[in-house]
């Protein structure tokens, strides 16, 4: 027997959670269940899985052999060639058009010994499907369905753009607060479902949590005044919704949770010179900023064997994205620089990470693809050293873009939140690296505004804050 096959064997009378471990921790989405004598009795997977704990199954106390496939189909060591590609070209039909079928090697004792993996592949039209055998899985590992909450937003537009491009499968479940046009224009995408509803319905959250491998939560009320407008429903929201959805997550075994938590968590820091890491004492300033801390200490509290959340710290976004805003700092003062030639800057000296949303988009993504056992239970800041910046840089970086616009220092309405935040921890352990600057955003920004590709800028809609504000006073 191969060490990777050794990997993905499962006594029959272990837990379904005890399994589950396993399942996560290969990669491979699959397990194969042998009984004492080592001898193969059936195979399952983490949709079997799935299948079981919907049915209402304890995966603490039921072995594995009651969800189970006792009957799957498998290959002997000593089938000629011919035989072999006949069975392959049989079951081929069996595998769907984006799946890899795994299927166990066995001995004249009935023992796993190897592991192949059955996949299809098109040449042309003319062209039938072909049997190909592959000795690795898929680079996306057994991921390949992923529930993006939230997917409709400024970040997750572009996220599910990207997701897509990799062949993943998206559902997205959004309640559409801000509109559809971040994701209208996937509808029709072959691999992409949306499903509207508010993530406070748990009925509406368990519908969409089946078949999901992986679970991106970035659904909130986002920004300090935003979440300022309607306090009780900022709390529902942004935390209570957040720990259902999670405790969720770990019933139904999907163990990969990733939550968009935010660099103001940090607050106001005493030493805004001294970069804070993941470590650092955190003192959070809005009811944004607490709710976020409170999803995370509540996010972490649920980690066991299997179920492995990361929450990622993100540092303040800009950049053009489908779903676009003009209430993040760099956006707006592009916005105000290139239509009105005015960069106002409120006080200057306070100190702000920045990410470009694609790049953030790309942090999500290294966090799916990464082994599990690198991301469990771990917080990561978000960005990059190079972008942490004084408002007042930001303004200069703007004017190098936009020389015609005028800056204007406002020194009465001072926004307290000043930190400098280190993102070496992200870069170390998934090797995360940004690839755009401030000056790019400013540059797509300006050219989409020039161009009338954005019309109106002041729109409501690009706003979070005067969008829900106008709600509210209807």
């Amino acid at each position: 027997m191969n060490e990777r096959v050794n990997k993905i064997i499962v006594q029959n009378s272990c837990s379904i959670k005890q399994t589950m471990r396993t399942i996560d921790r290969t990669g491979l989405g699959i397990a194969f269940i042998v009984d004492e004598n080592n001898k193969f009795v059936g195979l399952v997977t983490d949709g079997d899985i799935r299948r079981g704990i919907l049915s209402g199954i304890d995966i603490e106390k039921v072995m594995i052999e009651q969800v189970m496939n006792k009957n799957p189909i498998f290959a002997k060591r000593d089938w000629t060639d011919e035989k072999l590609q006949n069975f392959l070209r049989s079951s081929l039909p069996m595998v769907s058009e984006y799946a890899t079928m795994k299927i166990p090697v066995l001995d004249e004792k009935g023992e796993v010994i190897d592991l192949l993996c059955l996949s299809k592949k098109r040449y042309d039209k003319t062209e039938a499907p072909i049997a190909k055998i592959e000795y690795k899985p898929r680079e996306i590992g057994h991921v390949s369905k992923v529930l993006v909450i939230g997917g409709a937003g400024y970040l997750g537009s572009i996220l599910c753009r990207k997701l897509l491009e990799k062949g993943y499968m998206v559902r997205v479940l959004d309640n559409l607060m801000y509109g559809d046009f971040g994701i209208k224009e996937l509808y029709d995408h072959p691999k992409f479902e949306f499903i509207e509803g508010d993530m406070r319905n748990l009925q509406i959250i368990v519908e969409c949590l089946k078949r999901m491998d992986a679970v991106v939560h970035l659904a909130a009320i986002v920004g300090d005044p935003a979440s300022a407008l309607n306090p009780q429903e900022t709390i529902e929201i942004n935390y209570l919704s957040t720990k259902m959805v999670a405790e969720a997550c770990k019933y139904y075994q999907i163990n990969r949770f990733i939550f968009a938590s935010t660099c103001s968590v940090y607050g106001t820091s005493p030493t805004p010179d001294t970069r804070l890491n993941e470590k650092s004492p955190l003192n959070p300033v809005s009811l944004y900023a607490e709710m976020k801390l409170k999803s995370e200490r509540g996010i972490l509290e649920l980690i066991d064997e299997n179920f492995s959340p990361t929450i990622l710290r993100m540092a303040t976004l800009y950049g053009l994205a489908p779903r676009m805003r003009f209430d993040l700092v760099v956006n707006l003062l592009t916005a105000k620089a290139a239509m009105e030639k005015k960069i106002t800057i409120f006080g200057g000296e306070q100190w702000r990470p920045n990410l470009h949303v694609s790049d953030a988009a790309e942090a999500y993504i290294k966090c799916l693809e990464s082994p599990i056992h690198k991301i469990r239970g771990e917080i990561f800041n978000t960005g990059s050293n190079g972008q942490n910046h004084q408002i007042k840089k930001v303004g200069e970086i703007i004017n190098s873009i936009i020389p015609e616009a005028e800056i204007l220092i406002d020194e009465e309405n001072i926004d307290r939140r000043d930190y400098n935040v280190s993102f070496d921890k992200i870069t170390k352990v998934i090797d995360y690296k940004t690839e755009y600057t401030i000056k790019d955003g400013v540059a797509e920004i300006r050219d989409a505004l020039i161009n009338k590709i954005i019309e109106d800028y002041t729109d409501e809609r690009y706003s979070n804050h005067r969008f829900l504000q106008k709600k509210e006073e209807k």
